[in-house]
């Protein structure tokens, strides 16, 4: 991983801790619960899974290509709640760089992924059922999807300012 890529990750974690607080704040809330915090993160899979529907919808004719944008929008719904899965369970930043510097971890994910020996759908519930490695499954996910990480650092802060707003008005 490139140390821009880790610095966009890392200011990712900050905007969502900042994001998190807001939220926390507005609804006094004095901690978000891990439980629904993992049903966020499959809900999200699922609004993803749907997107990328296109790809593997057998049996409908009529199903619509997929839309690299509304994906790329889906996936950056699901760092939302990952990251802030990482700022609560895992220290956010403060353990990412030691967590990411072994590149070795998502290379072999996405190995996995390319070969087939692994495949996405197994990934994507991963993100629900592990406390350590979400980060490193998600980037192996973005780069088989076929996104980068300046891709999603970019979708995340217009994102990030849409939920601002969100909340702003009472969302």
């Amino acid at each position: 991983m490139k140390d821009s890529e880790l610095r966009m990750i890392e200011t990712m974690l900050k905007k969502q801790s900042k994001l998190d607080e807001s939220i926390m704040s507005a609804y006094g809330l004095t901690e978000i619960n891990k439980d629904n915090l993992r049903m966020a993160i499959l809900d999200e899979v699922g609004e993803l899974t749907h997107e990328l529907k296109g790809d593997w919808c057998w049996w409908k004719k009529t199903q619509p290509q997929v839309d690299e944008e509304k994906v790329l929008g889906e996936l950056v719904d699901i760092w939302h709640f990952v990251l802030c899965e990482q700022n609560i369970c895992n220290f956010g930043e403060m353990t990412l760089g030691s967590y990411l510097q072994e590149k070795e971890i998502v290379d072999t994910f996405l190995e996995r992924l390319k070969s087939k020996r692994v495949f996405l759908p197994l990934f994507l519930t991963e993100l629900v059922r592990r406390d350590c490695y979400s980060i490193e499954t998600l980037i192996a996910i973005t780069e088989y999807l076929g996104f980068t990480i300046e891709q999603v650092y970019s979708a995340y802060c217009n994102k990030n300012k849409i939920n601002y707003q969100r909340l702003k008005e009472g969302y």
